[in-house]
C-alpha cells in the first residue's frame, strides 16, 4: 500500500559504533592574521574547535608557537626563546599568549582533538652577539671545497677606546677573496661600519670606484663613512683587493670603550668568500687586524624564560668541527638561520628537554617536525627513544622532508627507525608527509594530458612499498604559496582520494581549502561540506578496510566500457573489509566530460546481483547493481567523485531528538523497491529494512510510532 513519508511505520536499523580514523587539520597558513596587526589566531582556532571536533577531526596542527626573532609578525620558523609561548612580560607571539594557548588546548581536549606542535629542530635565531672563534677559524682557513659561511650571519668587531690603542683617526680596511678562486669574483657585496654611537645615517649608498686596491697594490682607496653603505665587488683584475678608508672622529665613539662593527653582506644570499685580511691604523702606524673578532648571534644564555640556554658551541661550526666541516649538503649547510649541531650532546639534551616540556607543561600530544631533511634522522630516532623511555608516546609524529622523490622519503623513515629501540618502534609510528603522492595529485588536477592512473603508482605506499602507518597525505600547505604551487583546479578531487583511500596514510586537510580562505595564488572554494561528508563516510564505512584494489589501474584485469569519459582521467578503486565487512567503491572523474561507465569489480566479497548505494549524492544514479558480467554502472558529472557501499545495515546515522516525534537527522532513504526523496510518497513493504544514507532532515509526524534497533 501507499503511505506518506511522514506517517508510515519506520523500522530504523543501527550498527554498533566504531572508532574513526584520525584526520588532521593544518590549522593555519603562511599569512594567517598575526597579533602585530591586532589579531589573535589562537582565539580564532578556539572558536572553531567544537565544530572541528564534531566534523571528525582528531588532530589540529598549530603554528610554531615559541617566541620568534622577528617578533609578533613572524610565523615562528625563526625560534628564539623556545620556552616563551607569549609570556614573561613580552606580550603575545604572532600566534597569541600562553594563557590563550592553554585555553585552546583544554577546549581541544574537551572536543576530542589533540594538539600537534610545529617543532623546529634544525635551527635557531635571534640570540645575542658573541665572539665566535669557531666561525673565525672557519673563515680564515676556508678552502674552495667548502661552502662559504653566510656573510649575513656574522660581523667583525674591532675594539675602540680604552687601552686598545684604537682611537680617532684613519683606518684602511683590506678585503679580498680568501681562496682567490674565480667563482667568487665579481659578486656584489656591501661594506658597512658603525659604532655604539653612530649607526645607519640614512644617507645615499656609495659605489666603489676601481681601481681601489690600496697601498698593497700601489693604488688609491675608496673613502666611505660610518653608517653608510658602500656597494662593491672584488674584481678578478688589477690586484684582486678592495681597500676602504674610514675616518673615525673623536665624537664617533665612546672613548672609554666601544667597538667598530664591520659588516660584509652579500645581497640576495649570493655568498662569497671575501674577508677582512688587514686593518691599518694610520695613527698607530700598524696593522690591527689581529684585534678583530668574528661574532655571531648565537648567545641564548639570557632568554627571558631562563631555559634552553645555548651558545655557539651548539651550532655549526663549533670548536669540535670548525676544521673538518664543509657546511655542505642537506645536513650541514646553514639553510635557515643558525644550524643546530645535533651531534653535540648538550644540543640534543636541550632539544629533548624542550620537547618533553611541550608534552608535560603545555599539553602537546603530537609533533610536526620542520625541515627534517636538513639533519641526521638519527636525532629523531633518539628523540623518540627519549620520549618513550619517559612514558610519552605521541600518537602522531610526522616529519617534513620537502622532496617529491618517494625513495628519499622512505630513506628518511628508514634512517629514523634504524636508530629507534624495538619497544619505541612498537609504541610510536613516525610518519612523513607524502610529497610524492601530493605531486601526482597536483598533476592529475592541473596538468592537461596527465594520465591520472599514475596516482595509483605514486607516493610512499604505492610507489615504494612503505606502510600507510608511516605516511601522511595532504594536498596543500603553507609552503605551496608561490604562483602555480597550490593545486589550481578542483583540489576536492585530491581530497576525495586521500579521504577515502585509507591504505595510503593519514590525511591532513589545509585550513584555507576547508574554509575557503582567500590566499595568494590559490583558488577560493569552500570545501568544508564535501570534506565533512567524506570524513563521515570514512568513519562510518571505510575505517578498518584492510586492502584496496585499483580497478582502473594500468593493465587492469577488469573489463570496462567507457560510454563517456576516459580511462586516463578516471580513478576507480575498491576497498575491502570496511565497517561491518563492507565493500566500498570510489570513482573520481578528472575529465571535463561526464563519466558514464560500466566497469567490472572485485567479486571476492560481493556477488552478482548485489546492490550498491551511492553515499555522496554526486552520482546521477544513487543505486547500482552488479550485473551478470560482474560490472556496475557508474554515472557522475565532470570533475566529480562518488562513493558506493554495498547494501546492508549502516551504522550510526540517525540521531533522535524526541522519543516519538520531532526532527531526525537522517541520510537519504533507500529501500529494496525504490528511493525515498524529501517527502516523496513511495510504495513501502514493511518487510524490508531501510538503509539510511547522508542527505537531509526529515520531520516525523505526531502520529509516528516505531522502534530503534541495533543490527544483530
Amino acid at each position: 500500500m501507499k503511505k506518506s513519508l511522514l506517517n508510515f511505520f519506520f523500522l530504523l536499523i543501527f550498527c554498533q559504533p566504531i572508532l574513526s580514523q584520525d584526520v588532521m587539520m593544518q590549522g593555519w597558513y603562511w599569512d594567517y592574521p598575526k597579533t602585530c596587526n591586532g589579531h589573535s589566531w589562537v582565539d580564532s582556532l578556539n572558536n572553531r574547535t567544537a565544530a572541528l571536533g564534531n566534523a571528525g577531526f582528531t588532530h589540529l596542527w598549530l603554528p610554531p608557537a615559541s617566541r620568534a626573532s622577528f617578533g609578533n609578525c613572524s610565523n615562528g620558523y625563526d625560534p628564539k626563546d623556545l620556552y616563551d609561548l607569549g609570556e614573561f612580560g613580552l606580550g603575545p607571539t604572532g600566534f597569541g599568549t600562553r594563557n590563550q594557548i592553554d585555553v585552546l588546548i583544554n577546549n581541544m581536549n574537551a572536543n576530542g582533538i589533540k594538539a600537534v606542535a610545529d617543532v623546529v629542530y634544525n635551527h635557531r635565531d635571534g640570540g645575542d652577539p658573541e665572539n665566535n672563534p669557531a666561525v673565525a677559524s672557519y673563515i680564515q682557513n676556508y678552502t674552495i671545497n667548502k661552502s662559504a659561511f653566510p656573510s649575513d650571519r656574522f660581523r667583525c668587531v674591532l675594539p675602540l677606546g680604552g687601552n686598545t690603542g684604537n682611537g680617532a683617526g684613519d683606518y684602511y680596511f683590506k678585503i679580498s677573496s680568501k681562496t682567490g678562486d674565480g667563482t667568487f669574483y665579481n659578486k656584489p657585496y656591501v661594506f658597512y661600519t658603525e659604532t655604539d654611537l653612530i649607526s645607519f645615517q640614512n644617507l645615499p649608498d656609495l659605489n666603489e670606484v676601481e681601481p681601489n686596491g690600496g697601498g698593497d697594490c700601489s693604488q688609491p682607496s675608496n673613502t666611505t663613512a660610518i653608517g653608510v653603505n658602500m656597494n662593491a665587488t672584488i674584481d678578478n683584475a688589477n690586484c684582486l683587493t678592495d681597500e676602504f678608508k674610514v675616518t673615525i672622529g673623536p665624537n664617533d665613539f665612546n672613548a672609554t670603550g666601544d667597538f667598530l662593527y664591520i659588516y660584509l653582506t652579500n645581497p640576495n644570499g649570493d655568498y662569497s668568500d671575501h674577508r677582512v685580511y688587514g686593518i691599518w691604523n694610520a695613527v698607530a702606524g700598524q696593522d690591527v687586524v689581529g684585534q678583530m673578532n668574528y661574532q655571531t648571534y648565537t648567545d641564548f644564555t639570557q632568554m627571558p624564560s631562563g631555559q634552553g640556554a645555548m651558545n655557539f658551541e651548539n651550532f655549526k661550526p663549533n670548536s669540535n668541527n670548525s676544521s673538518t666541516t664543509t657546511l655542505g649538503g642537506d645536513w650541514d649547510w646553514l639553510w635557515f638561520f643558525y644550524d643546530y649541531d645535533q651531534n653535540v650532546s648538550d644540543t640534543q639534551t636541550k632539544l629533548f628537554d624542550w620537547t618533553k616540556w611541550l608534552w608535560t607543561d603545555v599539553g602537546i600530544e603530537g609533533f610536526r617536525m620542520d625541515a627534517v631533511k636538513h639533519f641526521d634522522p638519527a636525532f629523531v630516532g633518539d628523540l623518540m627513544d627519549d620520549l618513550h623511555d619517559n612514558g610519552m608516546d605521541p600518537g602522531l609524529v610526522v616529519g617534513e622532508v620537502y622532496d617529491a622523490n618517494p625513495n628519499v622519503l622512505k630513506n628518511w623513515l628508514d634512517g629514523v627507525r634504524n636508530t629507534m629501540d624495538a619497544d619505541t618502534k612498537a609504541a610510536i609510528k613516525v610518519k612523513v608527509f607524502d610529497f610524492a603522492l601530493r605531486e601526482a595529485l597536483k598533476n592529475a588536477s592541473d596538468l592537461f594530458g596527465y594520465d591520472v592512473r599514475n596516482v595509483f603508482n605514486s607516493g610512499l605506499v604505492d610507489g615504494v612499498g612503505e606502510s600507510g602507518f608511516h605516511s601522511m597525505t595532504f594536498l596543500n600547505n603553507h609552503d605551496f604559496r608561490d604562483n602555480g604551487q597550490p593545486i589550481q583546479n578542483d583540489p576536492m578531487l585530491g581530497y576525495a582520494y586521500i579521504l577515502t583511500n585509507n591504505q595510503i596514510g593519514l590525511p591532513c586537510v589545509f585550513y584555507p581549502d576547508y574554509y575557503g580562505t582567500s590566499i595568494p595564488h590559490s583558488p577560493t572554494a569552500v570545501l568544508q561540506p564535501q570534506i565533512d561528508q567524506l570524513i563521515a563516510i570514512q568513519k562510518d564505512f571505510i575505517v578498518g578496510s584492510t586492502s584496496v584494489d585499483y580497478l582502473s589501474r594500468f593493465g587492469t584485469p577488469y573489463t570496462s566500457n567507457y560510454i563517456s569519459g576516459f580511462d586516463n582521467t578516471t580513478l576507480l578503486y575498491q576497498l575491502t573489509g570496511g565497517v561491518g565487512g563492507k565493500e566500498i567503491i570510489v570513482a573520481i572523474n578528472y575529465a571535463g566530460d561526464p563519466l558514464v561507465l560500466d566497469h567490472q569489480v572485485n567479486l571476492g566479497q560481493i556477488s552478482v546481483g548485489d546492490n550498491l548505494i551511492e553515499l555522496t549524492g554526486n552520482a546521477t544514479q544513487t543505486l547500482t547493481t552488479i550485473n551478470s558480467s560482474g560490472q556496475i554502472h557508474i554515472e557522475i558529472p565532470p570533475r566529480s567523485y562518488a562513493v558506493w557501499v554495498n547494501e546492508g545495515c549502516l551504522p550510526n546515522l540517525v540521531h533522535q531528538t524526541s522519543v516519538s516525534t520531532g526532527l531526525y537527522e537522517v541520510w537519504d532513504f533507500i529501500i529494496s523497491n525504490g528511493l525515498i526523496f524529501n517527502g516523496t510518497n513511495v510504495d513501502y513493504d514493511a518487510g524490508n529494512y531501510i538503509d539510511l544514507l547522508p542527505g537531509f532532515d526529515v520531520e516525523l509526524g505526531a502520529d509516528f510510532s516505531g522502534e530503534i534497533k541495533t543490527c544483530n
